[in-house]
């Protein structure tokens, strides 16, 4: 507020003007009084404010407490005694921190403070830490939690209502610009993505299972329908329809083995010094022997296909019987049925002609 200026006082060691300096100093009286007033009243109002700023910093710490109740880190209700006479009011937002280890702290409401008794209930939602601490400090907070509360990174972790959110607080979809799938179906995100199946993904196949676990090949992978020329690679065991010859099938070496044939490109040993009845093995090979003699088995017992082509050869200087098991067996060029004889140092080849009959015929054969 602004006060006029008195004019100048009267004077007795200035005779000549005192009267006029008076009448004048005098008609300015009245108006300073009234602004001397109303600056007066301005300095208490100033005064006043500064005394309620006063008080209430001074009862600041009525909204701030301590405790000394023992409880474990967790959501829920939670009681506790704290100072009485506190400036807590039903409704705030409060954080209980550990006095001694502020990362374990809980977060809620007051429903519940007693004044006098000091007896605080807080509706905690959010947790972080864990633990049963009987040291608490207690502050008013920023109200959160709830569907509209800001998430801060690192605030809290798996809150357990955000994971129990239901499907009606979720809507609308994410764009795939935006890290989305820009649907809300498994079938529309996967077009939206761009992963049509049986166009850009394979479809799933049971015997892509059993793919897993093999070794990519270096060259070229093997189809099963498409015509393809193998070159140096190994075939172990081959058989074509379960061991039986098929002409539309082709296995050669440089074409030094006949169409139609998986075989060797010699006559293989196998080597007896006792008796010994043939098996399905023995097919392409040939039977070195020196004593005990050979044995065809009956076609119920090992069925032999027919073309099956067996060579025997006598090692020894005796001669050795080649016997059969109730099928029939036929020297070639000849109506001799049954047992053979095969001489010293005699070479005789099997051939199944049909299923119950064999052709044999060789040198020292009788």
């Amino acid at each position: 507020m602004p006060i006029t200026a008195l004019p100048t006082p009267p004077s007795r060691t200035d005779a000549a003007n005192f009267n006029t300096r008076a009448e004048s100093f005098l008609s300015a009286l009245p108006t300073f009084v009234t602004q001397a007033n109303a600056l007066a009243s301005e300095a208490n109002g100033y005064a006043a404010n500064a005394a309620t700023s006063a008080a209430t910093a001074v009862n600041a710490p009525g909204t701030s407490a301590t405790s000394t109740t023992s409880l474990a880190v967790g959501t829920g209700s939670k009681s506790l005694t704290i100072q009485t006479g506190k400036a807590l009011v039903v409704g705030q937002w409060v954080t209980i921190t550990s006095t001694a280890t502020p990362a374990n702290w809980m977060h809620g409401q007051i429903t519940a403070y007693t004044s006098g008794t000091g007896a605080l209930v807080v509706n905690v939602g959010m947790t972080a830490g864990s633990g049963t601490i009987a040291a608490w400090t207690v502050g008013l907070a920023a109200p959160s939690q709830g569907t509209n509360a800001l998430l801060a990174t690192g605030s809290y972790a798996d809150p357990a209502w955000l994971t129990s959110l239901s499907a009606a607080k979720l809507a609308g979809t994410v764009s795939v610009a935006n890290g989305g799938t820009g649907a809300t179906t498994a079938a529309a995100a996967r077009t939206s993505l761009g992963l049509v199946i049986g166009t850009n993904v394979q479809a799933y196949n049971a015997a892509l299972t059993s793919w897993s676990g093999k070794t990519v090949p270096a060259g070229v992978v093997v189809g099963t329908t498409d015509s393809q020329t193998l070159s140096g690679k190994t075939l172990t065991s081959p058989a074509i329809n379960g061991g039986a010859l098929n002409a539309a099938s082709t296995v050669s070496d440089s074409g030094t083995i006949a169409t139609g044939s998986v075989g060797f490109r010699g006559v293989p040993q196998n080597s007896k010094t006792a008796g010994y009845t043939l098996a399905l093995t023995d097919i392409g090979k040939h039977i070195s022997i020196t004593t005990g003699g050979i044995v065809i088995p009956a076609n119920g017992a090992v069925a032999f296909p027919i073309g099956a082509t067996i060579v025997l050869y006598n090692a020894g200087a005796s001669s050795q019987s080649i016997t059969i098991t109730t099928d029939t067996l036929r020297q070639a060029g000849t109506a001799n049925t049954g047992a053979r004889t095969l001489d010293g140092y005699g070479l005789a080849t099997l051939v199944k002609v049909a299923a119950t009959t064999w052709v044999i015929t060789g040198a020292g054969l009788s």
